[in-house]
């Protein structure tokens, strides 16, 4: 009986040490997610009408003015 329970403790001991890291490990999954809801998203449409074609001729970017 008492192998049994030094057996035991010795995985409670292990246990303890892994639910700490999935613990911290969706501490931090969950901290990456409120951070990604707090910053504004950029969309890719007005990141290209912003940036990709801001170096082009205006024949070449697609403007209908020229």
């Amino acid at each position: 009986m008492k192998h049994h329970l030094i057996r035991l403790d010795r995985v409670a001991g292990e246990m303890n040490a892994w639910l700490l890291l999935i613990a911290i490990g969706l501490g931090m999954l969950d901290l990456a997610v409120l951070v990604a809801k707090c910053i504004p998203a950029v969309t890719m449409s007005s990141a290209a009408a912003g940036h990709e074609l801001a170096g082009l001729p205006p024949s070449l970017a697609g403007n209908s003015r020229g």
